[in-house]
């Protein structure tokens, strides 16, 4: 069923309503757990015209949904462990996620560099296995590129180099694609809330029956009640288990990888590209508009989830291996600029480094009435959300009803056109308003038709299109969009998840952060104190997240 005329889903009155009906009747299925697991799952079961409710404890993609790579991609490095079928399904994901949503997922060459001593034909048919995996049309199959070919795309890097492989994956911003697929489930008619945590699973004769939730923005508490209950808390999944006196039928293994920030200035890629050290060490090169971005460690973490940083030890490990690929650029320590850590979610393999282990996932249907998803990939979140639920049904007694139509409907912010014509038609009517070209490279970046509303605040008053702040590339209205179309209920959400700044500039953000609490604040209410909690918690956060240098991180306590 699709949402009835009344306020906008993702807006404050949306909010309120949506836990208000979650309330009032029954669900057929209850999700907990706002990353893009719970977003796909949500949204499926939505539309198949399904009862269904989300919430989420802190924001839609806060956790590792928020902290990837940032890539669709295919999967390349599984063909070395022979996972041909994840391979398979990753590959043709990405064709489909591009059609749903090409103003978030963009094109971007990918090369897979080789050096003397490895065999580069061998690369070369392992790309080929892959084009035919993938399904490649004649365009956008894989291709090899001599030393200099190479070189063009990735300057600078190291010898002795034999040549490289060309493909295509794809580049997206990872929170702001969790949030369409929640904006689409909620069109579609599902109740969604953020920063509303679940206390406890509601349990009856031995079923699960629903959640006991609390609303942290408003500090009430409720009780949901719902059919069956997906557990799809990511690296969360096994404590959310362990808590509620729950058998965890396989072990998670929490992964931590980290990202730092360079200058693209500093690092002039063309392309994305594969990373090896002399040494042997692995990772990629990501360029995003004025920046590249140099991923990732692969380790067991054994720390506090909500609290993954990127130390400066692993941060300089990280620029090192960059150093050793890019030996001429000059990198030094004090040119990271930012960084962050994700937590993987993997199913324990023994006697394997996380680094070795699955990225597959596995479905869990004990006790009865609750379902958990552990494990799984951003690009394959589609499928994940299918298979789960065929195990809802199959824990309701019923068969599943509707048919999966994910592949069909746009995602939210969809143009609906030529996604090129579409944003120069955008550029051409917010450049006339005097918005910069990086404020607008961004801009096409992350929004689709959500730029229109943009504009349409413009119409209103110009300010709205005004910058943030002096040498912030971001306007003052997607603020107010944030707040008003997204959800956003702290600073941290509309300038970490919704505008992208804390970790794409080069303060984090924080030149732009009085002004922001000062329009979120007269839109949702805040007084003196709650502005003055946010900036300064916010500030905390970038630096947390800024140049290592600028900080003192507390190594892990388990490495």
């Amino acid at each position: 069923m699709s949402r009835p005329l009344g306020p906008h889903p993702l807006s404050p009155a949306g909010r309120v309503g949506a836990l208000r009906e979650m309330v009032a009747e029954p669900l057929e299925l209850l999700v907990v757990g706002g990353g893009i697991t719970g977003a796909g799952v949500a949204r499926d079961a939505a539309l198949r015209g399904m009862r269904v409710g989300l919430v989420e404890k802190t924001d839609f993609g806060a956790g590792t949904s928020s902290r990837s790579s940032k890539i669709i991609h295919g999967g390349v490095r599984y063909l070395e462990y022979l996972q041909l079928g994840l391979v398979r399904e990753s590959a043709r994901e990405r064709r489909i996620l591009r059609r749903l949503a090409p103003h978030l997922v963009h094109p971007l060459p990918f090369l897979y560099p080789v050096y003397r001593g490895e065999s580069l034909l061998k690369i070369q048919a392992g790309l080929k296995l892959f084009d035919l995996l993938a399904g490649n049309p004649r365009g956008e199959r894989s291709r090899r590129l001599d030393p200099e070919g190479t070189r063009k795309y990735l300057p600078g890097l190291r010898e002795p180099l034999k040549g490289s492989v060309l493909y295509p994956e794809y580049i997206t911003d990872d929170a702001r694609f969790t949030l369409a697929n929640i904006a689409s489930a909620a069109t579609a008619g599902a109740r969604v809330a953020n920063h509303a945590r679940v206390e406890r699973f509601l349990v009856e004769s031995g079923r699960v029956v629903g959640a006991a939730v609390r609303d942290l923005e408003r500090g009430r508490d409720f009780e949901v009640r719902a059919d069956v209950t997906v557990n799809a808390t990511g690296p969360w999944a096994q404590r959310t288990l362990l808590q509620s006196g729950f058998d965890v039928p396989s072990p998670l293994v929490p992964s931590k990888g980290i990202h730092i920030l360079l200058e693209r200035s500093r690092l002039p890629l063309r392309a994305a590209t594969f990373l090896k050290s002399s040494t042997g060490r692995a990772g990629l090169a990501m360029p995003r508009g004025p920046w590249v971005y140099v991923g990732t460690s692969d380790e067991e973490y054994r720390d506090d989830l909500d609290h993954a940083r990127a130390t400066g030890e692993e941060a300089r490990e990280l620029l090192e291996m960059t150093r050793d690929c890019f030996p001429g650029a000059g990198l030094e320590f004090r040119h990271i600029r930012a960084t962050w850590a994700g937590i993987r979610p993997l199913i324990r393999e023994e006697g394997k480094a996380t680094r070795d282990m699955s990225r597959h996932d596995e479905i869990w249907s004990t006790p009865p009435g609750l379902v958990t998803i552990a494990g799984g990939k951003l690009t394959t979140y589609r499928p994940m959300a299918r298979r789960i639920l065929r195990a809802v049904a199959r824990a309701n007694g019923r068969s599943l009803p509707g048919r999966d139509r994910t592949a069909e409907v746009p995602l939210a912010g969809n143009p609906g056109e030529d996604p090129e014509r579409f944003h120069r038609r955008v550029r051409t009517r917010l450049r006339r308003e005097g918005v910069a070209e990086v404020t607008l490279d961004r801009i096409e970046q992350l929004y689709g038709t959500e730029a229109e509303t943009l504009l349409t605040y413009g119409e209103e008053d110009p300010d709205w299109l005004r910058p943030l702040a002096p040498r912030t590339p971001a306007l003052r209205g997607e603020v107010r969009l944030a707040v008003e179309r997204e959800m956003a209920l702290t600073l941290e959400d509309i300038l970490d998840r919704r505008l992208a700044l804390l970790l794409f500039t080069t303060d984090g953000g924080v030149e732009a952060s009085g002004e922001a609490a000062d329009i979120a604040g007269g839109l949702l209410g805040w007084d003196r104190d709650r502005k003055s909690r946010e900036t300064a918690t916010y500030e905390r956060l970038a630096l947390e997240h800024g140049p290592p240098d600028a900080r003192k991180l507390p190594r892990e306590r388990s490495r």
